[in-house]
């Protein structure tokens, strides 16, 4: 109590501030520590509110009776009820705050008995303080117990005035009945008003648990959105399988074991189905992604629970073996999933067939990123692609040289477009009958800044990967035709010299190329007669309604169309009937046997006798030999061009070659 009081009432120096004295109202009525429960404390400070207030009303009666009463005698009365009051004010602080309420309850209800029992006053005063004490009552009964449990008090209340008659012999029923009457409209008030709180709680209990039920719907659903957002940010939309970033991620966790744990091994593997592009081009991107599904499908039933099995993008799928023995488990994995994945696809009616590519990184190098894991992989697999359909290679670190070899060569090649460092070089073709030069092979080179002459066969095939052999091809044309154009302006050749160009798959594929071709002609004021393009077999019978509407607008505009390295790796010749071809050149190939031990006669003869009986002209390139000029022009081949002549040489030498040749005819 010392401490209590001590701790309410301590001094100050200043003036409480509205703080100070909401603190101070705080300190008065704050439960006891033992009571650590929110709704406990909640009711216990209630409580302890209602008892301070109401004691507090209780030492003013006391003041009131003791000094301004006709009967002063009642003070002590109300004194002993207001001791009790504080008494049961400080039980209220405790875990027994109920019990402190119960008991105010009955205080209160029996102070009027006592009031008039013990000191026989029923006044006006003696009324009053029935009144209040029974209101006091009621008020506190509403506030700590249930509307039904007040009612008792209310008849408990209305009993304590019927029993005055007979505590009191001289008061008679009529006297206290406007007591009673008024006791039990003011308890009837008390009890609607508090009936109407109770509803009004409900209500508002009803409406937040309402909202509250919204709230946690509302909660469930983000949670489910946030937990499907999570879920295919790190998943495939098309297969469900793992995308990049998980991928990546339980790779970075593997390669972190194998760095802990010097016997957990890993592999990876970068997978491409090859012609997946055939399929999805063919019968349409719907059966594309069928494909791409069952293919996913057949990959997760390959593999282990614990290894992991994820999509890049398109067709480029990786796997991710965890905790191997060694080298031989990949291996038999990897054929496992290509002898799967090679299996016949039944797809919407349609059976399909493909196969897979693979590059194999596994674990032992010295990796720091996950990336260079998969970087690897991905060369791996390309190096696989390069030999053919339906193999795997494992990476070495050599073809990681190649590939930037191969990076820092397709850098330089653009820059090299940009600079302008390529030439054309010209091989000039001859015609047998007039020993004469007739025409050139235009053929480019790279004059490297450091490296000097690169010859074509180091930076075509860079050029047709990245597409650069377009814009390339495009310029060797342009000048090729230029300079053609000079040369028969300086010399005016009869006939006018003609022009051979390459044209490139790639270009070939471009819609606009006839038109190019044409602005390239009118801008040099050339004839178009006298340009000759030269398209490889390979890509003539590749697509051949698409190449039959070129080369019959090619045809209209006038060009000329050469087969170069005609008779290598195909049988069927249907297409010469069918196409406007001018001449097939006979491959290196067969022209470098003739004269030797496998003298290759037999085949250049039935070229040449094919190409006649079609009404076309034959070239035979790569002469070198006396020996093979004599065998072709015995077999009546009308032009050849090769090393016996001249080589490929630039411009000036070129021009200096038909100098001579002029002197040589007039001379």
């Amino acid at each position: 109590m010392k401490i209590f009081f001590s701790h309410i009432f301590s001094p100050s120096t200043t003036k409480p501030s509205r703080h100070g004295i909401r603190n101070l109202g705080q300190r008065l009525v704050e439960p006891a520590a033992a009571i650590t429960d929110v709704v406990e404390q909640r009711q216990s400070r209630m409580m302890s509110a209602i008892l301070l207030s109401t004691a507090l009303n209780m030492i003013i009666a006391v003041i009131y009776f003791l000094f301004f009463s006709s009967t002063p005698n009642a003070a002590f009365v109300f004194l002993g009820a207001d001791v009790i009051l504080w008494i049961l004010y400080i039980l209220s602080r405790t875990r027994y705050y109920q019990l402190a309420g119960v008991l105010s309850l009955f205080v209160l209800c029996f102070m009027p008995i006592f009031h008039v029992g013990v000191l026989n006053v029923l006044n006006l005063e003696g009324i009053i303080n029935f009144l209040i004490a029974n209101t006091l009552t009621i008020t506190i009964s509403s506030s700590i117990i249930s509307v039904r449990k007040t009612i008792l008090f209310v008849i408990f209340d209305a009993l304590t005035v019927l029993l005055v008659p007979f505590i009191v012999p001289s008061v008679s029923y009529i006297q206290v009945a406007l007591t009673l009457l008024s006791n039990i409209i003011i308890s009837i008030g008390i009890l609607v008003f508090a009936q109407h709180r109770n509803l009004m709680e409900k209500d508002r209990l009803l409406e937040m648990a309402r909202l509250n039920q919204n709230l946690e719907a509302e909660l469930t659903q983000r949670k489910l959105t946030e937990d499907l957002l999570a879920y295919t940010s790190v998943h495939d939309p098309l297969t469900d399988l793992p995308n990049r970033v998980l991928f990546v991620d339980r790779l970075s966790h593997a390669m972190k074991r194998a760095k802990r744990h010097k016997d957990f091994m890993y592999a990876v593997f970068f997978l491409d189905l090859d012609r997946f592009k055939v399929v999805n081009d063919s019968l349409g991107h719907e059966i594309g992604d069928m494909l791409l599904v069952e293919s996913a499908n057949r990959l997760s039933a390959t593999i282990r629970s614990e290894d992991t099995v994820a999509r890049l993008g398109g067709d480029e799928f990786v796997v991710l073996l965890e905790d191997i023995e060694d080298a031989e488990d990949a291996l038999q994995v990897a054929e496992r999933i290509q002898n799967n994945l090679a299996m016949p696809y039944d797809l919407d009616g349609h059976m399909v067939f493909v196969f897979t590519s693979m590059g194999i990184v596994l674990s032992g190098a010295d990796y720091e990123q996950p990336n260079d894991v998969m970087r690897d992989a991905d060369i791996a697999m390309y190096r696989a692609k390069g030999k053919g359909l339906g193999r795997y290679e494992i990476f070495h670190p050599a073809m990681l040289e190649r590939a930037m070899t191969r990076l820092e060569l397709e850098t330089d090649l653009r820059k090299a477009l940009e600079d302008q460092q390529f030439v054309v070089h010209y091989q000039p073709i001859l015609d047998m009958a007039s020993h004469r030069i007739v025409g050139f092979e235009a053929l480019v080179r790279w004059q490297h800044p450091t490296k000097g002459l690169i010859p074509p066969a180091e930076f075509i095939p860079a050029a047709e990967e990245t597409s650069l052999i377009i814009p390339l091809g495009y310029w060797v044309l342009d000048e090729a035709c230029h300079q053609i154009h000079t040369w028969n302006v300086q010399h005016s050749y009869d006939p006018p010299l003609t022009i051979n160009v390459n044209l490139s798959p790639r270009q070939c594929e471009q819609p606009d190329l006839v038109q190019k071709i044409s602005n390239i002609l009118r801008k040099n004021k050339l004839d178009p007669s006298l340009l000759k393009l030269e398209l490889t077999e390979s890509l003539i019978i590749k697509d051949s309604e698409y190449i039959n509407v070129m080369l019959s607008e090619l045809h209209d505009l006038g060009v000329q169309v050469h087969i170069d390295d005609f008779g290598t790796g195909y049988s069927s010749l249907s297409y010469l009937h069918t196409l406007p071809i001018d001449t097939l050149k006979i491959d290196r190939g067969f022209i470098n046997r003739l004269g030797g031990e496998d003298n290759g006669m037999e085949i250049v003869q039935t070229i040449l006798s094919l190409a006649h009986n079609l009404g076309m002209k034959v070239i035979a390139e790569g002469v070198e030999t006396d020996e093979q000029l004599s065998e072709l022009m015995a077999m009546d081949c009308e032009y050849m061009q090769g090393f016996l002549f001249s080589k490929a040489v630039d411009s000036l030498e070129a021009g200096a070659l038909l100098e001579k040749a002029i002197g040589e005819v007039e001379g």
